[in-house]
């Protein structure tokens, strides 16, 4: 996952290359739904246990448990109509000729739990550990609530300059990414006392950060816990 320095951070997430828990639904933006040709024959691998190692186990557990909703018929398999189920609920095209692409001539007609497995996780363990994009985010957490303010975090993202080859973020494209995860703010352990002090911005919309972090990574120690104080 790529990092952009924002507000002098060391490390703070860009949007672009996040993807939420496979139990609700991946990113519009998620490579095995933008790249259909990922689905390529994979049929005869195994699990990689490296990869899947990488991941918690109650995420491993979560994508299991996908599958098997996934699989309606308990074949063992889920297969076109599957996939075209998943790209509806994404909000993507799901015609006969889009889903096609992902099942090539030539490659196996459906995935198998390895398969499936090894296509999640590969998707998943470029995300950096829960800790480090909680941190990053606290640093715009003033009153340690697990919010932050999204008109703050929006200006942040947008007037950074990319990394490398990376492109500047869209307006459109974070509020793709945040959407389900704003809201009013609720006064954290510090808010009782701040509250009188800028009435109008604790009033602001919030990205609920840790609610975020927890539906990209899975349930960890690392979102249980308090985040990290430097």
């Amino acid at each position: 996952m790529s990092f952009a320095k924002v507000s002098g951070l060391p490390s703070t997430p860009r949007f672009s290359g996040l993807h939420p828990s496979p139990t609700r639904g991946a990113s519009p933006q998620s490579p095995e739904f933008t790249n259909p040709t990922s689905f390529k024959a994979r049929e005869s691998q195994s699990v990689n246990s490296d990869v899947l190692s990488r991941l918690p186990a109650a995420q491993l557990r979560e994508m299991r448990e996908a599958f098997q909703v996934l699989d309606r018929d308990n074949d063992g398999q889920i297969n076109k109509e599957d996939v075209a189920n998943i790209l509806n609920n994404l909000g993507r095209d799901s015609s006969a000729s889009v889903t096609a692409a992902y099942f090539p001539p030539g490659a196996p007609r459906a995935m198998n739990l390895p398969t499936y497995l090894n296509t999640i996780a590969a998707l998943l363990t470029p995300l950096s550990d829960p800790q480090e994009l909680l941190n990053a985010f606290a640093a715009f957490d003033e009153d340690d609530s697990g919010q932050i303010d999204l008109a703050e975090l929006r200006d942040a993202l947008l007037n950074t300059l990319p990394e490398g080859d990376e492109r500047r973020l869209t307006e459109s494209e974070i509020d793709e990414v945040v959407f389900g995860f704003t809201g009013r703010r609720a006064f954290g352990t510090k808010g009782a006392k701040t509250a009188n002090l800028n009435a109008s911005r604790h009033r602001a919309e919030v990205f609920r950060y840790q609610d975020f972090v927890t539906n990209l990574t899975g349930p960890s120690q690392g979102t249980k816990n308090s985040v990290a104080k430097a």
